[in-house]
């Protein structure tokens, strides 16, 4: 009689780590502060700690130190990084030639929407600019301040052609812009009723409304939705 052999049973083999792919280091550094990012919005900076992003990025907490030597320092290229996009966004609406009161619905609706597209990124910035401490505050100050004063800027070119009240004051009417449209951030919902093209085309609509002259008023139309949205909406 042939004896039979009991066969053992097949061992399962340990999945293989996953492999991660040497990246230049401008790249290593955009996917380091793109993680940062989602850590701060979703812990706030004082809860999180370098260990989290590290475990985002499922790499070693001490790889992160080559790049950023302290918490403080990645959160201030966190928020560098995210305004200088915002302030690029403008620029680039600004380029396409316009009167005055056309450039700043331009820039209005052009900001909801670049909002909308970075909310997570809009509310970091928002929330987290204070935490920086005041003597190192003072680089990202300055380019929010240039962010804000491409809208004042145009309102007073607006009132120099008389489209905007010579009665508004250019810095407060831009700041109050500014700071209603920033609060969009903590009700709007991805994928809910309200679209952003729609945001940013009724608000910029109610404030140029409230800013021009009438004589403005009369004469001034809407101008197209296009040209108002950032390159990486328009490819949607």
């Amino acid at each position: 009689m042939t004896k039979v052999l009991a066969r053992e049973p097949s061992r399962k083999l340990p999945e293989p780590a996953p492999v991660r792919h040497r990246l230049r280091g401008h790249e290593r550094r955009a996917e380091i502060l793109a993680a940062a990012t989602k850590v701060f919005h979703r812990k706030g900076y004082e809860a999180a700690s370098l260990q989290d992003i590290a475990d985002e990025l499922g790499i070693r907490k001490a790889s992160l130190f080559y790049y950023f030597p302290s918490k403080e320092e990645l959160l201030h290229e966190v928020l560098a990084s995210i305004i200088a996009r915002g302030i690029a966004n403008l620029r680039r609406i600004m380029e396409v030639p316009a009167d005055p009161l056309t450039v700043l619905w331009r820039l209005i609706a052009g900001h909801i929407l670049h909002l909308c597209e970075y909310l997570e990124e809009t509310a970091v910035f928002l929330h987290e600019r204070k935490s920086i401490p005041a003597e190192k505050r003072h680089t990202v100050l300055a380019d929010d301040h240039t962010y804000q004063n491409h809208f004042v800027e145009t309102i007073r070119e607006g009132q120099a052609a008389g489209l905007i009240r010579s009665d508004v004051d250019a810095k407060l009417a831009a700041l109050s812009v500014l700071g209603s449209a920033n609060w969009t951030y903590t009700w709007f919902r991805r994928g809910g009723s309200m679209k952003p093209e729609v945001i940013g085309e009724q608000f910029a609509t109610m404030s140029v409304n409230g800013l021009a002259s009438e004589k403005a008023l009369e004469i001034w139309r809407k101008p197209s939705l296009s040209e108002a949205v950032s390159p990486s909406t328009a490819r949607r």
